[in-house]
């Protein structure tokens, strides 16, 4: 934990309290997903001669511009969801290239999957067999879709309970495309969809399309987590270690209007006016929780 003092006199300022904290989906962080990209048959047929992860980028950087059309319900649908955005994106890309490769009535793959997301319609067992629901490019397709994914990568979570949730989130893109009964080992999760996929969603998470969370709503969460609670500071906590430190600097007491005294009264009445706090995405998490690091930074106002 880092504390950087800025200092300038004659001018007030406004503490703000960045808590560079990711929270990571339920079902793991795509950052950290194992992925080898596009097979070289996927890239020649979206024009390119490369392949592997370079390719999926190339081609993510393609869709960009049709993604951004559908991006407000997508960042609705995933936080609803608890699906980092990025997913359903690298998902969007590969089965339609962001609506740009369906027909005027929102189908693809020979009029067999529909929607951005492609719905798999085919009877069973042969397909997916699922009602569309919604337009095809709506939110309540998105939510079909999302639901679908979730459904499989819960189904790779029982099949598969000693992967790890990075796994079991490429075992479950890879069953979105065939189905989960033929998914049988990490080795051999998927050679093409699921590492193609992945690493669209990678460049898509890095250029905007990543979970932020309420930075009123947590940061009280994040200063009880650490000790600053409602009915003074938690013994044995970094807030009575902060304490600590600051009573023996000031000789035996914590000087008002000081980090600590201010951060003490805002877990005790919450934040104000005073402190306001901005959650980042770090892209790791602690404990599935909160993790990175806590810094301060005094800005000026006038």
């Amino acid at each position: 934990m880092n504390f950087h003092d800025l200092k300038k006199s004659g001018h007030k300022y406004r503490l703000l309290i960045l808590f560079d904290c990711h929270l990571a989906p339920p079902y793991g962080d795509i950052m950290k997903v194992e992925t080898s990209g596009a097979s070289l048959r996927t890239a020649k047929a979206d024009g390119g001669n490369d392949e592997g992860v370079i390719a999926s980028h190339r081609m993510a950087e393609h869709d960009r511009a049709a993604m951004d059309k559908y991006k407000r319900l997508i960042m609705k649908v995933a936080k609803r969801n608890e699906v980092d955005p990025a997913v359903i994106c690298g998902i969007i890309s590969r089965e339609s290239r962001a609506g740009t490769g369906l027909d005027k009535h929102g189908r693809g793959d020979n009029g067999k999957a529909f929607g951005l997301m492609q719905i798999d319609t085919t009877p069973a067992p042969s397909g997916g067999g699922h009602t569309p629901k919604g337009e095809w490019n709506s939110e309540e397709h998105l939510q079909q879709g999302t639901e679908i994914l979730i459904l499989f990568i819960k189904r790779i979570q029982e099949k598969f309970n000693s992967w790890t949730k990075e796994q079991q989130l490429k075992g479950g893109i890879a069953a979105y495309n065939k189905g989960d009964d033929r998914v049988e080992s990490y080795e051999e999760v998927d050679t093409h969809y699921s590492n193609d996929v992945v690493a669209r969603a990678q460049w898509f998470y890095k250029h905007g399309y990543r979970e932020t969370s309420s930075a009123v709503a947590l940061a009280p969460i994040v200063l009880t987590g650490i000790g600053f609670c409602a009915g003074g500071i938690a013994a044995g906590s970094t807030a009575a270690g902060m304490m600590s430190a600051a009573a023996i600097a000031n000789g035996g007491g914590v000087a008002a209007g000081s980090l600590v005294a201010i951060l003490q009264s805002a877990g005790a009445v919450g934040l104000s006016g005073t402190a306001t706090a901005v959650v980042g995405s770090a892209g790791a998490a602690i404990g599935g929780a909160m993790g990175g690091a806590v810094g301060w930074l005094k800005t000026k106002i006038s």
